[in-house]
């Protein structure tokens, strides 16, 4: 039984991994889509909110790296 929790504890640390790297992907290019509005003046309004998720998928992509 505790081989399986063991083996089980292990899939699941390497899913979550593989996820927060999919997430930290995303969250990279959505920051660099916002980056690229801010960077035309009359987009700045709608740049600012992309960038601000694009941060808060960077701290979801660094909580699940760091699942236990």
């Amino acid at each position: 039984m505790r081989a399986i929790k063991g083996l089980l504890n292990l899939v699941l640390g390497i899913v979550t991994a593989v996820l927060g790297t999919v997430v930290g992907l995303l969250a990279a290019v959505v920051w660099i889509l916002g980056a690229v509005l801010c960077a035309t003046i009359l987009l700045i309004p709608l740049g600012l909110p992309v960038i601000k998720l694009g941060s808060r998928l960077f701290g979801l992509a660094r909580q699940l790296m760091h699942y236990p």
